[in-house]
């Protein structure tokens, strides 16, 4: 079997409607998809030939490309959902990549700026008109909320409801995130000279919370831009995402006694393993507590043979 642009786009439609997938993710898939039919093609098979020994073979290659796991395993994913479909469907009979075992993943602390360091960011929005109410409020509402950028970047006037908003997260979940004091000022500020730059554009029906220059809804990408601008402008010499934000909302509330459950719900996390990340980056915080206030705790003690 050959697989044109309208099984694909079939495919497409049918996981976005199933699982509410967001664009991004979707091209993810897509491009995993069109990798596995580029190596049948090497191999000279068609999707009903490739057997197990081929789909193994096909993740070793992405293993030997030294790609993350985490990426390898969201192209096993893709494949296997991909199989099932065609199998629904009656194309394919038998799923290649039902065998084969997702990588393990290695632990790996996230990096996240710190309540100093946010300050200091902050401190360095200077000006009192429409760009830097914009940045102010941009950066408060993504330390405040802990939400994904690109969550904050969809986010309508609308879905602020005082001092929460309702967030459309992955998957199409949608849960209440809340708004802190400084957040809302900054938030209150800027809202009129939205407003005033939405009338200078001659622009009506634009919904997007956070603006751009033009007047459209800003990109997180130009968020990136925005963030590595504030990081030079402010001296803090790390190369860090706007996710950072994300992961310090995380780790402070965790590190004042926050429930975990809490805060897998604040995050919008399906699993909770996922929001278990933060408890190692607190217990490194007690770690280095310890080492730096008990009397033996930078000493090496050896053991003595009496």
């Amino acid at each position: 079997m050959t697989v044109n642009d309208k099984d694909l786009q079939d495919y497409e439609n049918h996981i976005r409607t199933l699982h509410g997938l967001s664009e991004r993710t979707l091209r993810a898939y897509r491009n995993d998809i069109s990798s596995w039919l580029e190596f049948l093609k090497q191999q000279e098979l068609s999707l009903e030939e490739a057997g197990r020994d081929e789909a193994r073979l096909y993740i070793s290659s992405l293993s030997m490309r030294q790609l993350a796991a985490s990426t390898i395993n969201r192209s096993l994913s893709s494949l296997k959902s991909f199989y099932s479909f065609l199998e629904i469907r009656g194309a394919v009979k038998g799923n290649p990549f039902t065998a084969v075992r997702s990588m393990k993943k290695t632990a790996t602390l996230p990096v996240y700026l710190t309540n100093r360091e946010v300050s200091i960011l902050l401190d360095h929005v200077e000006g009192e008109d429409f760009t830097a109410h914009r940045d102010r409020s941009l950066f408060e509402m993504l330390y405040s909320t802990g939400c994904r950028v690109s969550e904050l970047c969809h986010l309508s006037v609308q879905s602020v409801d005082r001092n929460r908003i309702l967030i459309r997260g992955k998957g199409g979940k949608e849960r209440y995130v809340f708004i802190g004091e400084k957040a809302r000022i900054a938030l209150n500020d800027y809202l009129p000279l939205r407003k005033a730059r939405l009338v200078q554009k001659g622009l009506q029906d634009i919904t997007a919370l956070i603006l751009d220059e033009r007047g459209q809804g800003l990109t997180t990408r130009g968020v990136y831009y925005l963030l590595q601008k504030y990081m030079r402008k402010s001296g803090l010499n790390r190369k860090i995402g706007p996710h950072a934000f994300r992961h310090a909302f995380a780790t402070e509330i965790l590190n004042e006694g926050a429930d975990i459950r809490v805060v897998q719900e604040l995050l919008g996390h399906a699993s909770l393993s996922t929001t278990q990340v933060y408890t190692h980056t607190g217990i490194e915080r007690i770690r280095k507590v310890y080492r730096n206030a008990h009397p033996h705790g930078k000493r090496n003690i050896h053991r003595r043979t009496v």
